[in-house]
């Protein structure tokens, strides 16, 4: 199978850290052809990296479209809030479309993107990376064989650590509603992904609660600062004290993710410099976050199956857990510990199930996402796609039927709220 030809949208951490390094380390695979980066030394580092020429390299993504540079597909990394001009232009121009999730910060938006790539007749390939993952694919399996019964209830958790709570949605990019979509789909658009993978069914209920808690400004120690660099009296304890947690790793450790957020320059007198004036140094409890730090979603799919996704950002450690729970059976499982564990009612015996996957990238995920695209890509065979537009669009639903339960405190019926998304879509 010859290498597929992208033209990349964004080369930030994920675009260029994940996609551009993908194309580097599988260049008989995937290679970067072209790029569109705002941030001038993002571009200048990505089109240096791929030995792009000038004419290849874009500060913005409508001369990219324009120019039209000859590729199988297009690859869109921009922030959550820029998903859709971008994706629908590159549709129009005839690419096939890899999109970061989620699909675009509003219902109405999911449905006009999927249903351009429909009436394009183009591949779009959304970024539910765990879908790809060895670990959630045995899970699929096992549930989907019958071993269990008749599935009766899925748990899902998203344990998201303190740091990186602060990092993403207290001081980062996804910290409110004007810059990102709401919390639910944001950090757990691939759980609801995997709830609807796993339930088989669509949703029929949904009901939603959540508030933010801890990241407020009344709770800032006694004469906290607005900035950490400013000599705060609880620096020696606070655990999200920025200078520790930005400045303390070396430089070589700092090229990377998070701390690659903070300044394209991994030096550590760069990150001072970006502490001092970017929103990275501020208090977390003096920043302008209106995203809730813990929700739980319920749903009741209209196979009878009900299911709960619980998300909280004041965790010690990053974990992912399963439970599904049926007539016949239980299967147990933790995402970064690799263990599936299945017990049979009427027996004490315990089947382990141990799943070998790196720590990083998303567990495998990442690699197995773009290995699988550039597969469906290469054979140009849309319904081969796992987690196309349209199939993604009903755990997008989801996440924004969620926020709205959430906001107005009652159960949404889903097969309403999808007709009244379609009819704004369509307006």
């Amino acid at each position: 199978m010859p290498p597929i030809d992208v033209a990349l949208i964004g080369a930030g951490n994920r675009g260029r850290a994940v996609f551009g390094a993908y194309a580097l380390r599988h260049p008989e695979r995937m290679r970067v052809v072209a790029v569109a980066e705002p941030v001038e030394a993002r571009r200048q580092a990505l089109a240096a990296e791929h030995g792009l020429a000038p004419e290849r390299v874009f500060a913005d993504w409508r001369p990219l479209v324009a120019a039209r540079p000859p590729a199988h597909a297009a690859i869109v990394a921009t922030g959550d809030t820029e998903h859709v001009e971008p994706a629908l232009a590159a549709l129009e121009s005839g690419y096939h479309l890899l999109l970061e999730k989620p699909i675009a910060p509003t219902a109405a938006d999911c449905v006009r993107v999927t249903e351009a790539a429909e009436r394009a007749r183009r591949i779009l390939q959304i970024g539910h990376v765990l879908r790809y993952t060895a670990f959630y694919a045995r899970v699929h399996e096992l549930v989907s064989s019958g071993r269990l019964g008749r599935v009766a209830m899925i748990d899902l958790r998203e344990h998201v650590s303190y740091w990186h709570m602060a990092h993403s949605y207290v001081r980062g990019k996804f910290r409110n509603r004007a810059l990102a979509a709401p919390f639910v789909l944001a950090k757990s658009c691939h759980d609801l992904d995997l709830l609807a993978w796993l339930a088989a069914s669509p949703a029929a209920r949904l009901a939603s609660f959540g508030q933010r808690s801890v990241y407020r400004p009344e709770l800032a120690p006694a004469g906290a600062p607005e900035r950490c660099s400013a000599a705060c009296p609880a620096q020696a304890t606070c655990p999200w004290d920025a200078e520790r947690f930005y400045l303390g790793p070396e430089d070589r450790v700092a090229r990377h993710w998070p701390w690659s957020d903070l300044s394209p320059d991994p030096a550590r007198a760069a990150r001072k410099r970006a502490l001092e004036h970017g929103p990275y140094g501020r208090c977390v409890f003096r920043c302008d976050n209106d995203v809730v730090d813990h929700q739980v979603v319920a749903v009741e799919f209209e196979n009878g199956l009900t299911a709960t996704l619980g998300v909280h950002g004041t965790a010690s450690e990053e974990l992912r857990t399963v439970r599904v729970s049926g007539s016949e059976g239980e299967l147990r499982g933790v995402l970064q510990r690799g263990l599936i564990e299945v017990s049979r009612h009427g027996s004490s015996e315990r089947e382990t199930i141990q799943i070998e996957a790196s720590p990083f990238g998303h567990s495998g995920g990442d690699a197995g996402l773009l290995a699988h695209f550039c597969e469906v890509v290469a054979q140009d065979a849309p319904e081969l796609v796992r987690a196309s537009g349209r199939v993604a669009l009903e755990s997008h639903l989801m996440g924004f039927a969620a926020e709205r339960a959430r906001i107005e405190g009652q159960a949404i019926d889903m097969r309403s709220f999808r007709e009244d998304v379609e009819r704004l879509a369509r307006s």
